[in-house]
Protein backbone atom coordinates (compact mmCIF):
# COMPACT_ATOMS: atom_id res chain seq x y z
CA UNK A 1 0.00 0.00 0.00
CA UNK A 2 1.74 3.38 -0.77
CA UNK A 3 2.20 6.69 1.44
CA UNK A 4 -0.96 8.48 0.15
CA UNK A 5 -3.56 5.88 0.36
CA UNK A 6 -2.42 4.90 3.98
CA UNK A 7 -2.67 8.78 4.42
CA UNK A 8 -6.24 8.94 3.09
CA UNK A 9 -7.08 5.54 5.11
CA UNK A 10 -6.05 7.04 8.35
CA UNK A 11 -7.94 10.47 7.56
CA UNK A 12 -11.22 8.56 6.91
CA UNK A 13 -10.75 6.25 9.49
CA UNK A 14 -10.66 9.03 12.00
CA UNK A 15 -13.48 10.61 10.52
CA UNK A 16 -11.51 14.47 9.63
CA UNK A 17 -12.05 13.57 5.77
CA UNK A 18 -15.63 13.03 4.45
CA UNK A 19 -16.15 10.13 2.76
CA UNK A 20 -17.64 11.64 -0.47
CA UNK A 21 -14.04 13.74 -0.44
CA UNK A 22 -11.69 10.56 -0.78
CA UNK A 23 -12.02 10.61 -4.68
CA UNK A 24 -10.99 14.27 -4.69
CA UNK A 25 -8.40 14.00 -2.37
CA UNK A 26 -6.83 10.55 -4.15
CA UNK A 27 -7.10 12.52 -7.22
CA UNK A 28 -4.63 15.26 -6.02
CA UNK A 29 -2.05 12.92 -3.59
CA UNK A 30 -1.58 10.62 -7.02
CA UNK A 31 -2.89 7.09 -5.72
CA UNK A 32 -4.11 6.80 -8.74
CA UNK A 33 -3.54 8.77 -12.19
CA UNK A 34 -5.68 11.34 -12.97
CA UNK A 35 -7.13 12.04 -16.35
CA UNK A 36 -4.75 15.11 -17.30
CA UNK A 37 -1.80 12.63 -15.82
CA UNK A 38 -2.48 9.81 -18.60
CA UNK A 39 -3.09 13.02 -21.34
CA UNK A 40 0.19 14.25 -20.35
CA UNK A 41 1.62 10.69 -20.49
CA UNK A 42 0.25 9.46 -23.68
CA UNK A 43 1.46 13.19 -25.36
CA UNK A 44 4.79 12.89 -24.43
CA UNK A 45 4.80 9.15 -25.60
CA UNK A 46 3.37 9.58 -28.79
CA UNK A 47 6.08 12.22 -29.68
CA UNK A 48 8.85 10.31 -28.49
CA UNK A 49 7.65 7.63 -30.71
CA UNK A 50 6.71 9.12 -33.90
CA UNK A 51 9.74 11.23 -33.82
CA UNK A 52 11.79 7.65 -33.76
CA UNK A 53 10.01 6.33 -35.92
CA UNK A 54 10.25 9.05 -38.26
CA UNK A 55 13.81 9.27 -38.23
CA UNK A 56 14.16 5.27 -38.94
CA UNK A 57 11.75 5.26 -41.50
CA UNK A 58 14.04 8.14 -43.29
CA UNK A 59 17.18 5.47 -42.56
CA UNK A 60 14.86 2.67 -43.80
CA UNK A 61 13.84 4.55 -47.11
CA UNK A 62 17.44 4.96 -47.84
CA UNK A 63 18.58 1.31 -47.23
CA UNK A 64 15.57 0.15 -49.06
CA UNK A 65 16.27 2.26 -52.16
CA UNK A 66 20.31 2.05 -52.19
CA UNK A 67 20.55 1.19 -55.76
CA UNK A 68 17.86 3.53 -57.20
CA UNK A 69 19.55 6.69 -55.61
CA UNK A 70 22.49 8.39 -55.81
CA UNK A 71 25.06 9.72 -53.90
CA UNK A 72 23.56 13.43 -54.17
CA UNK A 73 20.22 12.15 -53.47
CA UNK A 74 21.18 10.15 -50.48
CA UNK A 75 23.00 13.32 -48.87
CA UNK A 76 20.35 15.59 -49.79
CA UNK A 77 17.70 13.70 -48.54
CA UNK A 78 19.43 13.30 -45.33
CA UNK A 79 21.23 16.30 -44.40
CA UNK A 80 18.12 18.13 -45.71
CA UNK A 81 16.15 16.58 -42.86
CA UNK A 82 19.34 17.52 -40.37
CA UNK A 83 18.96 20.98 -41.39
CA UNK A 84 14.82 20.88 -41.59
CA UNK A 85 15.59 19.60 -37.33
CA UNK A 86 17.78 22.12 -36.56
CA UNK A 87 15.84 24.96 -38.16
CA UNK A 88 12.61 23.78 -36.48
CA UNK A 89 14.79 23.94 -33.16
CA UNK A 90 16.09 27.42 -33.57
CA UNK A 91 12.49 28.70 -34.53
CA UNK A 92 11.27 27.31 -31.11
CA UNK A 93 14.07 28.57 -29.10
CA UNK A 94 13.84 32.15 -30.35
CA UNK A 95 10.10 32.51 -29.38
CA UNK A 96 10.50 30.45 -26.43
CA UNK A 97 8.19 27.94 -26.51
CA UNK A 98 7.40 24.09 -26.34
CA UNK A 99 10.30 23.33 -24.50
CA UNK A 100 9.86 19.39 -24.85
CA UNK A 101 9.06 19.84 -28.62
CA UNK A 102 12.70 21.48 -28.78
CA UNK A 103 14.12 18.68 -26.64
CA UNK A 104 12.86 16.07 -28.79
CA UNK A 105 14.12 18.14 -32.17
CA UNK A 106 17.48 17.42 -30.70
CA UNK A 107 17.59 14.40 -30.13
CA UNK A 108 15.65 13.40 -33.99
CA UNK A 109 19.22 16.05 -35.11
CA UNK A 110 21.01 13.51 -33.02
CA UNK A 111 19.92 10.41 -34.18
CA UNK A 112 20.49 11.98 -37.96
CA UNK A 113 24.10 12.57 -37.29
CA UNK A 114 24.57 9.15 -36.11
CA UNK A 115 22.97 8.82 -40.12
CA UNK A 116 24.79 10.67 -41.42
CA UNK A 117 27.86 9.28 -40.90
CA UNK A 118 27.54 6.01 -41.47
CA UNK A 119 25.75 6.93 -44.71
CA UNK A 120 29.42 8.62 -45.44
CA UNK A 121 31.43 5.39 -44.21
CA UNK A 122 29.03 3.25 -46.70
CA UNK A 123 29.54 5.30 -49.97
CA UNK A 124 32.69 6.16 -49.99
CA UNK A 125 34.06 3.20 -48.20
CA UNK A 126 36.70 4.78 -45.92
CA UNK A 127 37.77 1.37 -44.12
CA UNK A 128 38.01 3.07 -40.76
CA UNK A 129 37.66 1.15 -37.78
CA UNK A 130 33.90 0.86 -36.26
CA UNK A 131 34.60 2.75 -33.28
CA UNK A 132 35.95 5.53 -35.30
CA UNK A 133 32.30 5.90 -36.49
CA UNK A 134 30.74 5.97 -32.83
CA UNK A 135 33.37 8.05 -31.48
CA UNK A 136 32.71 10.54 -34.45
CA UNK A 137 29.16 10.60 -33.60
CA UNK A 138 29.25 11.10 -29.59
CA UNK A 139 31.29 13.78 -30.29
CA UNK A 140 29.68 15.56 -32.71
CA UNK A 141 26.56 15.72 -30.78
CA UNK A 142 27.87 17.21 -27.15
CA UNK A 143 26.96 20.49 -27.69
CA UNK A 144 23.69 18.86 -28.09
CA UNK A 145 23.82 17.05 -25.43
CA UNK A 146 24.95 19.96 -23.63
CA UNK A 147 21.93 21.92 -24.21
CA UNK A 148 19.09 20.09 -24.54
CA UNK A 149 19.19 18.96 -20.82
CA UNK A 150 17.18 15.83 -22.44
CA UNK A 151 17.62 12.32 -20.54
CA UNK A 152 16.72 10.56 -23.50
CA UNK A 153 19.44 12.19 -25.04
CA UNK A 154 22.12 11.71 -22.45
CA UNK A 155 21.20 8.14 -22.15
CA UNK A 156 21.74 7.86 -25.95
CA UNK A 157 25.63 9.18 -25.21
CA UNK A 158 26.50 7.39 -22.68
CA UNK A 159 25.38 4.14 -25.17
CA UNK A 160 28.01 5.97 -27.47
CA UNK A 161 30.36 5.72 -25.31
CA UNK A 162 29.91 2.28 -24.30
CA UNK A 163 29.71 1.34 -27.71
CA UNK A 164 32.76 3.10 -28.96
CA UNK A 165 34.68 1.33 -25.94
CA UNK A 166 33.44 -1.72 -26.70
CA UNK A 167 35.16 -1.79 -30.34
CA UNK A 168 37.85 0.13 -29.45
CA UNK A 169 39.28 -2.07 -27.23
CA UNK A 170 38.78 -5.12 -30.11
CA UNK A 171 40.58 -3.73 -32.37
CA UNK A 172 43.68 -2.60 -30.29
CA UNK A 173 45.77 -3.38 -27.53
CA UNK A 174 44.65 -1.25 -24.69
CA UNK A 175 47.54 0.56 -23.24
CA UNK A 176 49.85 -2.13 -24.09
CA UNK A 177 47.62 -5.04 -21.99
CA UNK A 178 48.37 -8.26 -22.74
CA UNK A 179 45.89 -9.66 -25.04
CA UNK A 180 45.09 -12.87 -23.06
CA UNK A 181 43.77 -10.44 -20.62
CA UNK A 182 42.26 -7.68 -22.50
CA UNK A 183 38.61 -9.00 -22.24
CA UNK A 184 39.02 -8.64 -18.28
CA UNK A 185 39.99 -4.59 -18.64
CA UNK A 186 37.59 -4.43 -21.04
CA UNK A 187 34.45 -4.90 -19.36
CA UNK A 188 35.99 -3.42 -16.02
CA UNK A 189 36.60 0.24 -18.01
CA UNK A 190 32.80 -0.01 -19.01
CA UNK A 191 31.68 -1.14 -15.66
CA UNK A 192 34.01 2.11 -14.11
CA UNK A 193 32.10 4.38 -16.89
CA UNK A 194 28.53 3.18 -16.16
CA UNK A 195 29.00 3.45 -12.38
CA UNK A 196 30.10 6.59 -12.38
CA UNK A 197 27.19 7.57 -14.65
CA UNK A 198 24.84 6.28 -12.45
CA UNK A 199 26.70 8.27 -9.32
CA UNK A 200 26.34 11.52 -11.68
CA UNK A 201 22.51 10.89 -12.66
CA UNK A 202 22.26 10.54 -8.72
CA UNK A 203 23.91 13.93 -8.37
CA UNK A 204 21.86 15.61 -10.95
CA UNK A 205 18.44 13.90 -9.93
CA UNK A 206 19.09 14.54 -6.24
CA UNK A 207 16.39 12.84 -4.16
CA UNK A 208 14.18 15.26 -2.40
CA UNK A 209 12.13 13.24 -0.59
CA UNK A 210 12.78 15.21 2.48
CA UNK A 211 10.63 17.67 1.57
CA UNK A 212 7.94 15.51 1.03
CA UNK A 213 4.83 14.72 3.70
CA UNK A 214 7.63 12.90 6.17
CA UNK A 215 7.86 16.82 7.23
CA UNK A 216 3.70 17.46 7.32
CA UNK A 217 1.61 16.39 10.02
CA UNK A 218 -1.86 15.03 9.46
CA UNK A 219 -3.29 18.40 10.65
CA UNK A 220 -1.73 19.61 7.54
CA UNK A 221 -2.85 17.03 5.82
CA UNK A 222 -6.45 17.32 7.44
CA UNK A 223 -9.95 18.54 5.96
CA UNK A 224 -9.14 21.98 5.70
CA UNK A 225 -5.69 21.47 3.33
CA UNK A 226 -6.56 18.14 1.81
CA UNK A 227 -10.54 18.82 0.69
CA UNK A 228 -10.64 22.82 1.01
CA UNK A 229 -7.56 23.47 -0.74
CA UNK A 230 -8.60 21.80 -3.55
CA UNK A 231 -10.21 24.80 -4.28
CA UNK A 232 -8.30 27.50 -2.49
CA UNK A 233 -4.40 27.55 -1.53
CA UNK A 234 -5.02 29.31 2.03
CA UNK A 235 -1.71 27.25 3.90
CA UNK A 236 0.38 26.33 1.53
CA UNK A 237 0.78 25.29 -1.93
CA UNK A 238 -0.99 21.76 -2.22
CA UNK A 239 -0.61 21.42 -5.72
CA UNK A 240 3.58 21.41 -5.59
CA UNK A 241 4.07 20.21 -2.20
CA UNK A 242 1.37 16.91 -2.18
CA UNK A 243 2.75 16.17 -5.69
CA UNK A 244 6.42 16.61 -4.78
CA UNK A 245 5.59 13.89 -2.00
CA UNK A 246 3.54 11.67 -3.47
CA UNK A 247 5.65 11.05 -6.50
CA UNK A 248 9.12 9.17 -6.80
CA UNK A 249 12.08 10.71 -5.86
CA UNK A 250 14.43 9.37 -8.91
CA UNK A 251 14.20 10.30 -12.32
CA UNK A 252 12.96 7.32 -14.42
CA UNK A 253 16.44 7.24 -16.21
CA UNK A 254 18.18 7.15 -13.39
CA UNK A 255 17.03 3.26 -13.09
CA UNK A 256 17.32 2.88 -16.57
CA UNK A 257 21.38 3.99 -15.90
CA UNK A 258 21.29 1.84 -12.29
CA UNK A 259 20.00 -1.21 -14.25
CA UNK A 260 22.77 -0.81 -16.54
CA UNK A 261 25.73 -0.58 -14.52
CA UNK A 262 24.43 -3.08 -12.41
CA UNK A 263 24.42 -6.06 -15.18
CA UNK A 264 27.83 -4.44 -16.04
CA UNK A 265 29.36 -5.04 -12.70
CA UNK A 266 27.44 -8.20 -11.86
CA UNK A 267 28.44 -9.55 -15.65
CA UNK A 268 32.07 -8.58 -14.92
CA UNK A 269 32.39 -10.58 -11.78
CA UNK A 270 30.83 -13.69 -13.46
CA UNK A 271 32.60 -13.57 -16.21
CA UNK A 272 35.79 -13.09 -14.26
CA UNK A 273 35.18 -16.09 -11.71
CA UNK A 274 34.84 -18.25 -14.67
CA UNK A 275 37.39 -17.22 -17.00
CA UNK A 276 40.37 -18.60 -14.78
CA UNK A 277 42.77 -16.32 -16.16
CA UNK A 278 44.21 -15.22 -12.33
CA UNK A 279 43.18 -15.14 -8.99
CA UNK A 280 44.16 -11.18 -8.81
CA UNK A 281 41.85 -10.18 -11.70
CA UNK A 282 38.96 -12.05 -9.99
CA UNK A 283 39.77 -10.12 -6.43
CA UNK A 284 39.88 -7.04 -8.33
CA UNK A 285 36.80 -7.58 -9.61
CA UNK A 286 35.08 -8.86 -6.45
CA UNK A 287 36.03 -5.95 -4.98
CA UNK A 288 34.30 -3.49 -7.22
CA UNK A 289 31.34 -5.40 -7.05
CA UNK A 290 31.50 -5.33 -2.83
CA UNK A 291 32.21 -1.39 -2.92
CA UNK A 292 29.04 -1.04 -5.59
CA UNK A 293 27.39 -3.43 -3.16
CA UNK A 294 27.95 -1.58 -0.18
CA UNK A 295 27.33 1.64 -1.58
CA UNK A 296 23.80 0.42 -3.11
CA UNK A 297 23.08 -0.69 0.28
CA UNK A 298 23.97 2.71 1.97
CA UNK A 299 22.48 4.91 -0.80
CA UNK A 300 18.87 3.36 -1.46
CA UNK A 301 18.81 1.54 2.28
CA UNK A 302 20.43 3.83 5.43
CA UNK A 303 20.28 7.46 3.36
CA UNK A 304 17.00 6.95 1.68
CA UNK A 305 14.78 4.04 0.60
CA UNK A 306 14.29 2.92 -3.16
CA UNK A 307 12.63 -0.07 -3.38
CA UNK A 308 13.56 -1.29 -7.10
CA UNK A 309 17.32 0.23 -6.70
CA UNK A 310 17.43 -2.71 -3.70
CA UNK A 311 15.80 -4.94 -6.16
CA UNK A 312 18.43 -4.50 -8.27
CA UNK A 313 21.13 -5.31 -5.45
CA UNK A 314 19.02 -8.29 -4.55
CA UNK A 315 19.20 -9.87 -8.35
CA UNK A 316 22.55 -8.88 -8.38
CA UNK A 317 23.70 -11.14 -5.01
CA UNK A 318 21.71 -13.64 -5.72
CA UNK A 319 23.09 -14.17 -9.18
CA UNK A 320 27.13 -13.91 -8.21
CA UNK A 321 26.03 -16.40 -4.97
CA UNK A 322 23.91 -18.78 -7.91
CA UNK A 323 27.14 -18.86 -10.40
CA UNK A 324 29.77 -19.15 -7.97
CA UNK A 325 28.31 -22.08 -5.88
CA UNK A 326 26.88 -23.46 -9.73
CA UNK A 327 30.31 -24.04 -10.61
CA UNK A 328 31.39 -25.67 -7.61
CA UNK A 329 28.68 -27.80 -7.40
CA UNK A 330 27.93 -28.81 -10.67
CA UNK A 331 31.33 -29.66 -12.18
CA UNK A 332 30.42 -33.48 -12.52
CA UNK A 333 26.70 -32.46 -13.47
CA UNK A 334 25.43 -34.48 -10.01
CA UNK A 335 22.21 -34.36 -9.16
CA UNK A 336 22.47 -33.44 -6.03
CA UNK A 337 24.12 -30.50 -6.80
CA UNK A 338 21.24 -29.46 -8.93
CA UNK A 339 19.08 -30.14 -6.14
CA UNK A 340 21.04 -27.68 -3.37
CA UNK A 341 21.66 -25.07 -6.52
CA UNK A 342 18.07 -24.96 -6.51
CA UNK A 343 17.38 -24.84 -3.40
CA UNK A 344 19.60 -21.94 -2.36
CA UNK A 345 18.24 -19.87 -5.23
CA UNK A 346 14.65 -20.31 -4.28
CA UNK A 347 15.91 -19.63 -0.13
CA UNK A 348 17.91 -16.32 -1.20
CA UNK A 349 14.93 -15.20 -3.76
CA UNK A 350 12.45 -15.51 -1.20
CA UNK A 351 14.78 -13.92 1.75
CA UNK A 352 15.03 -10.95 -0.78
CA UNK A 353 11.32 -10.90 -1.20
CA UNK A 354 10.61 -10.96 2.43
CA UNK A 355 13.40 -8.24 2.85
CA UNK A 356 11.74 -6.11 0.13
CA UNK A 357 8.23 -6.52 1.83
CA UNK A 358 9.47 -5.15 4.91
CA UNK A 359 11.60 -2.27 3.65
CA UNK A 360 8.45 -1.47 1.97
CA UNK A 361 6.52 -1.67 5.42
CA UNK A 362 9.12 -0.17 7.43
CA UNK A 363 9.35 3.04 4.65
CA UNK A 364 5.35 4.09 4.72
CA UNK A 365 5.47 3.59 7.89
CA UNK A 366 8.48 6.03 8.94
CA UNK A 367 6.96 8.42 6.21
CA UNK A 368 3.79 8.45 7.86
CA UNK A 369 2.67 11.52 10.09
CA UNK A 370 2.61 11.04 13.59
CA UNK A 371 0.63 14.17 15.06
CA UNK A 372 -3.29 13.59 15.76
CA UNK A 373 -5.26 15.65 14.81
CA UNK A 374 -6.74 18.55 16.21
CA UNK A 375 -10.61 19.17 15.22
CA UNK A 376 -11.01 22.54 16.50
CA UNK A 377 -8.09 23.53 13.51
CA UNK A 378 -10.79 22.15 10.77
Amino acid sequence: MTQSRRTIEQLLNQGTLPTEKADTSALLLDVYPSKRTWLQFFDKALLIVGGVALVLSLVFFIAYNWLYMGKLAKFALVEGALAITIALYVALSFRQRFAFIRQLLLLIASIITGSLLALFGQVYQTGADTWQLFFGWAVLIIPWVIIARFPALWLLWLGLINTVTLFYIDTSLFFGIDYYYQDFWQFTLITVINVIAFYLWLICFEDKRDSGLSNLSLSDLSLSSVTTDIAINSKFNSSTTLHTAAKSSLHWSTYVVGLLSTYTITYLTISTFFDNKNILLFLVAISLWLSWCVFMHWRFRKRTTDLLMLTYLSGSVIAVVVFILGKALLSDFDAGGFLLLGLVLIGMSSYAVVWLRKVARLKNENNLPHTTVKREQL
